[in-house]
């Protein structure tokens, strides 16, 4: 999510990457799973060179998966072919903010993820939750184990599910020795 001072009344929930096809097909990234709010979009803002909003009517999404990224490929209808596609390359895609509940992604509170028990993608126990780091691009975990501290980044990669009092990580081998 990205809240621009000069647009209280928008959030930014993705970006135009590239034209894809012929016909004015978007490639665009979203800053969402992809869920029922992605299926559900109709009505998106762009900005104009001037930096208006402007309505922008979805005629067709779709996501497409590769490896463990969606991407999504969004057709507008006022756009019907490659040049005019090629036009917004860059822009930013935007909903009203009482419409962006689902894309607004809620972070938990620091302190709720101390004392969960580490499992890696073995199941096997790595050890507790003691702290939380806060850092600039995302949360460190903080995780005590038999032989010492762990540090764990709190992102996709590395944690793939927090269930009850438990977080499951994956790739922990990539940080040994970190």
């Amino acid at each position: 999510m990205n809240r621009d001072a000069n647009t209280p009344g928008f959030v930014q929930i993705g970006r135009i990457i590239r034209s894809q096809g012929m016909n004015g097909e978007l490639r665009v990234s979203l800053e969402a799973d992809y869920n029922k709010a992605v299926e559900n979009l109709q009505l998106v803002y762009l900005r104009n060179d001037r930096g208006d909003f402007y309505p922008a009517r979805i005629s067709n999404i779709r996501a497409e998966g590769k490896g463990n990224s969606i991407s999504f490929f969004v057709q507008f209808e006022h756009i019907a072919d490659r040049s005019s596609a090629e036009k917004l390359k860059d822009h930013g895609i935007f909903l009203e903010t009482k419409n962006a509940t689902d894309f607004i992604q809620k972070e938990p509170e620091k302190s709720s993820y101390i004392d969960h028990e580490v499992f890696d993608d073995q199941n096997n126990a790595v050890g507790l939750v003691v702290d939380v780091m806060e850092n600039p691009a995302h949360p460190i975990l903080v995780v005590a184990t038999t032989s010492g501290t762990r540090l764990i980044p709190f992102v996709e990669h590395y944690v793939t599910k927090v269930s009850d009092q438990n977080i499951y990580c994956q790739n922990l081998e990539q940080l040994e020795g970190i």
